[in-house]
C-alpha cells in the first residue's frame, strides 16, 4: 500500500472518532452537579406566617343621648384613657343639680331635730319624778303605767323617724352617686391603643344605652405560624425560627417560639405557634404574610446535600460520566438541605438540576 493511501484512511479514522466523540458529546444530557459535603443539618419544617391584631372589641356606650362630639376617625388611632366621645350630659346635670337640693334640704331638717331630742329628754325625766313617787307611795299604779307606756311610744316614735330619714338621705346619696356614675359615662374613653376600623355613631344622632360606637383593632399584634400535622412533632416553646414577610421581598427575620396552642385547627388540621420576631414594630402590620422555618434541632458534621437532588429516597450521582441513580438513607430534612445516613461519601458528584428526564446509566455532562 502506497503511502498516500495509507494516509487518506488515517485520516478518515480521525474523522471517524471526531465524530463518533462529537456525537457522544451531543447526546450526553446537560445537568448541574455539587460536590458531597459534610456540614451541619437543619431539622426545621416550614409553616404559614400571618400577621394579625391580637384581638378586635366593639367600642360601646352605657349611657343614652345624643352624641355631641367625636374624635374617632376611620382609620385613625386612639390611645387608651383618651377621650373620644360625649354624649349630651345635660338632663342628668339637672337631675344631679335638684337631688342635691333636696339632700341639703333633709340634711337641714335633721339637724332641727334638736327640740324632739330635749322633748325626749323632757319626757325621760318627768317620768323618773312619777317613778320615785311611785316608789314613795304617793302616786297610783294605774297612773304610772299609763305614763310609763306614753313614754314607750314617744320614744319608738322619735326613733322611728330618725331611722326613716337616715334610711331616706342614704337611698338619696346613692341615688346622686349612681347619677354621677351615669354622668361620668357620658364621656367615652379609649379602653386600649387601638385603630378604628368601623363607626356607628356621628355627633347629632341619638344612641341608647349598650348601642355600638366603633369597631377597634387592638394594636398588640400576634404572629402566627400554621403548621401542618405531619410537621407538627418536636413543635415546643423557644424553638428557633427564621421569618420571610412577602411585603418584604427576601429579607428574613430571626425570632424564637412564644407559646403553642395544644389544638389544631378542625377544617385544615393545621396546629398554630405564637411567634417573636426581632422586627422594628412599624414594619410589623395586621395582615402581613409570609412563611417560616422552625429549627427544631442541628445535627453537625453530617453528610448534607441540596434538597432539590432528592428523588424519594434516591439522588444521581456521577460516576464515569455517567448518572448512576443511587439509593439513599435520609435523616433530618430542612428546607433546603437534607441529611444523607447512609448511600453517598463527601466528594461524591451528585445531580441538583436536570435530571428530570435522566435514566440510570445514561452519560451526562456538565
Amino acid at each position: 500500500m502506497s503511502k498516500k493511501k495509507l494516509s487518506i484512511i488515517v485520516v478518515a479514522v480521525l474523522l471517524i472518532a471526531g465524530s463518533l466523540s462529537l456525537f457522544k458529546t451531543n447526546f450526553a444530557h446537560k445537568v448541574d452537579v455539587e460536590t458531597v459535603a459534610i456540614d451541619t443539618a437543619i431539622d426545621a419544617v416550614p409553616a404559614i406566617v400571618n400577621v394579625r391584631s391580637d384581638y378586635t372589641f366593639t367600642l360601646s356606650s352605657e349611657e343614652n343621648g345624643r352624641v355631641i362630639r367625636s374624635s374617632l376617625v376611620l382609620g385613625g388611632n386612639i390611645e387608651q384613657g383618651e377621650p373620644i366621645l360625649q354624649i349630651d350630659p345635660t338632663d342628668l346635670e339637672i337631675d344631679i343639680s335638684i337631688l342635691k337640693a333636696e339632700i341639703e334640704n333633709l340634711i337641714s331638717r335633721l339637724a332641727l331635730k334638736t327640740n324632739e331630742v330635749n322633748a325626749l329628754k323632757v319626757q325621760e325625766e318627768d317620768l323618773a319624778n312619777f317613778e320615785r313617787l311611785y316608789k314613795a307611795g304617793s302616786y297610783p299604779e294605774l297612773e304610772i303605767l299609763r305614763r310609763r307606756r306614753d313614754f314607750k311610744v314617744f320614744k319608738e316614735t322619735q326613733e322611728l323617724s330618725r331611722l326613716t330619714e337616715a334610711q331616706e338621705l342614704d337611698s338619696m346619696q346613692s341615688q346622686l352617686k349612681r347619677l354621677e356614675r351615669r354622668l361620668e359615662k357620658t364621656t367615652i374613653y379609649a379602653p386600649t391603643d387601638g385603630i378604628v376600623t368601623t363607626i356607628y355613631a356621628y355627633p347629632g344622632e341619638l344612641i341608647s344605652g349598650g348601642s355600638p360606637l366603633a369597631e377597634v383593632f387592638s394594636k398588640a399584634l400576634v404572629v402566627e405560624a400554621k403548621i401542618n400535622e405531619e410537621d407538627f412533632a418536636g413543635i415546643k416553646q423557644g424553638l428557633p425560627v427564621t421569618v420571610r414577610l412577602l411585603t418584604y421581598g427576601n429579607l428574613l427575620f430571626k425570632g424564637t417560639i412564644r407559646r403553642v396552642l395544644p389544638t389544631a385547627d378542625k377544617e385544615n388540621q393545621q396546629y398554630t405557634a405564637l411567634l417573636d420576631i426581632e422586627i422594628d414594630p412599624e414594619k410589623l402590620l395586621p395582615g402581613l404574610s409570609g412563611e417560616a422555618s422552625i429549627i427544631r434541632r442541628r445535627i453537625p458534621e453530617t453528610i448534607v446535600v441540596p434538597r432539590r437532588a432528592l428523588m424519594g429516597n434516591f439522588v444521581f450521582s456521577i460516576q464515569n460520566g455517567k448518572a448512576v441513580l443511587s439509593p439513599v438513607e435520609v435523616g433530618v430534612r430542612g428546607l433546603n438541605q437534607v441529611e444523607i445516613k447512609e448511600g453517598l461519601a463527601e466528594g461524591d458528584l451528585i445531580i441538583t438540576d436536570g435530571m428530570n428526564s435522566l435514566k440510570d446509566g445514561d452519560p451526562v455532562r456538565y
